[in-house]
């Protein structure tokens, strides 16, 4: 009889938790599931942090990249400005000294063809007769030969000064070919005195002239 109620209070004792216990596990496993929701939670949100962070220093070196880049490009565009401004200035002060000395060149050598120009003009043939005519001609053709050859030296002048060598386009000087250059070598001693006497005459005559006519006014 001692028995059976021992076991029988064994049993109700086994089969009936405690609600203290029950309470207590309840509790610690509700606020540990709080504190894990918690950590969670904040981990949710430091991400979030660290992701918009993220995104913050993606664009800050983006910016910085273009910065750079438009800085290299205006280094390199400044550097190229400057040499070539300075370059051309540079090239350009040259080209003016040249261009100076061409339009000097120029001047002098436009009179010098306008007096070539006359002389040669000034030669009548229908003029000679029969006794100078020989005479005559030789003195025109060393006029001429003698134009040819400063025509010739005045061009390979101009294109020496010339900052455009080789490009000659229309309306350029050209040099001309040697047409009676042959013929004047075989001349003797004796054409050339005839020649220097015949360009040298009109000379002579002129100053005579005018020392007569000085001699007049001066009442010798």
């Amino acid at each position: 009889m001692a028995r059976n109620f021992t076991d029988l209070d064994l049993s109700n004792h086994t089969t009936e938790p405690d609600p203290e216990l029950a309470d207590g596990a309840a509790r610690r496993l509700a606020r540990q599931k709080e504190h894990v929701a918690g950590k969670v939670a904040n981990a949710a949100e430091e991400i979030e942090r660290l992701r918009m962070r993220q995104d913050e220093l993606e664009y800050a070196k983006k910016a910085l990249q273009e910065l750079n880049h438009k800085q290299n490009q205006y280094d390199q565009s400044k550097k190229d400005v400057l040499a070539s401004l300075s370059r051309s200035i540079l090239q350009m002060e040259k080209d003016e000294v040249r261009a100076a000395r061409m339009v000097e060149l120029l001047g002098t050598t436009r009179e010098t063809f306008k007096s070539l120009l006359a002389e040669i003009r000034d030669i009548h043939e229908e003029r000679w007769g029969e006794t100078e005519f020989e005479e005559e001609l030789d003195r025109s053709l060393a006029l001429v030969e003698n134009a040819r050859m400063v025509y010739n030296k005045s061009v390979a002048k101009i294109d020496a000064e010339s900052w455009q060598r080789g490009e000659r386009g229309e309306g350029s000087l050209v040099p001309l070919d040697g047409g009676g250059r042959g013929s004047l070598a075989d001349k003797g001693f004796c054409f050339w005195l005839k020649v220097g006497i015949a360009l040298a005459l009109p000379l002579a005559l002129v100053m005579g002239a005018l020392i007569g006519l000085y001699g007049w006014l001066m009442g010798w």
